[in-house]
């Protein structure tokens, strides 16, 4: 049998097709009836209690994983188990800390937080790499309106879930007194609802797992928590719990890439660098969806910024923005607006 066809001996076995039956030819007298006792029993129809046939383990499905890993025609993605810990040491070590929302909608100055969950965690400034997970903190908020239809389908959470709960701000506070960093998946979505509910997070350094690291030179075409976790790192996982993103967060950021490089240590390079925020003032509306495309968005004015889409750039690549929206937007005429970015005031 070739080396990548799997053996029947592990599959229940198929019977072959029946085979066509030949017109009877005439029969010139009626075969012999055997006696009874030649007549096999009936089989025994099971009992409707009998038990079901046992299913695989795991280490019955291991080595078929295996046998499909090893050709180039299969991917195998395995379940999601949470790790408490990765590199067994670090230098020169810091403390960081993930976050994960889930929230009654889009908008933070309407909508409410429903539940938060944090994860402490350790890791090496200099290289990357991601230590030991400490106890998480993990609340549901009661938002004193129902939880919209749309809201309990994604996340799963329902009204009799948040009733009468509510944040410890204390618990957070001592999380965010110990903490270097803070890291979301989407930075630009949770810090809003964050500051608004507890100040505190205004004051802190913020990194975004989604934007600060460079996916799509790794040949990923999706940033998504779960398309991620697939891609990077061969996995799934039941996402829209809190604290189970907060974890998958943390173990994409962990796993290497090809080169050995790991999400985190881009991550903390690009947290550190000076960024310029580019609004493209008077852009042309029929241009909208080009900026969309290239990582636009739009910010609809208010008392001290005037209307525009705009979208941030660190210092070393403002030089070839400014050129292309020279080209690509203004017909050879820059007018946008470039204002440097506050460390503590990313993504807001």
């Amino acid at each position: 049998m070739p080396k990548d066809t799997l053996s029947g001996d592990l599959f229940a076995a198929v019977a072959e097709p029946a085979r066509a039956v030949p017109p009877a030819a005439s029969v010139p007298r009626a075969p012999a009836v055997p006696s009874a006792a030649a007549v096999p029993p009936a089989p025994a129809i099971p009992s409707a209690r009998a038990a079901p046939p046992a299913r695989d383990t795991i280490s019955d499905l291991a080595p078929l994983a295996e046998r499909l890993d090893a050709s180039p025609d299969y991917r195998v993605l395995r379940r999601f188990a949470p790790r408490d810990s990765y590199s067994p040491s670090l230098e020169n070590p810091a403390r960081a800390l993930f976050i994960d929302l889930e929230t009654t909608g889009l908008d933070s100055a309407t909508d409410q937080i429903i539940e938060l969950s944090a994860v402490p965690f350790s890791f090496g400034k200099d290289a990357g790499d991601v230590g030991t997970l400490e106890r998480p903190y993990s609340s549901f908020e009661d938002p004193g309106r129902a939880i919209p239809e749309t809201a309990a389908k994604i996340t799963g959470i329902t009204d009799d879930m948040v009733h009468g709960t509510r944040i410890d701000d204390a618990a957070v506070h001592a999380l965010l007194a110990n903490a270097e960093l803070v890291i979301s998946h989407n930075a630009a979505f949770d810090r809003p609802f964050l500051e608004r509910r507890i100040p505190a997070f205004a004051k802190a350094r913020w990194a975004c797992s989604m934007t600060d690291v460079d996916w799509r030179a790794a040949g990923y075409d999706s940033r998504g928590l779960g398309s991620l976790l697939m891609l990077h790192c061969r996995a799934f996982f039941d996402a829209h719990r809190a604290e189970l993103d907060c974890r998958v967060g943390i173990h994409i950021l962990a796993t290497p890439f090809a080169d050995g490089e790991r999400p985190m240590q881009q991550l903390l390079r690009r947290a550190a660098v000076t960024r310029t925020k580019l609004s493209a003032i008077g852009a042309p509306i029929d241009l909208k969806d080009l900026l969309k495309a290239r990582g636009y968005r739009w910010f609809p004015g208010d008392t001290k910024r005037a209307k525009a889409w705009y979208r941030t750039v660190p210092s070393d690549e403002l030089a070839a923005e400014r050129a292309w929206l020279t080209e690509k937007i203004y017909a050879g005429k820059y007018r946008a607006s470039e204002e440097k970015e506050d460390p503590l005031r990313r993504f807001v």
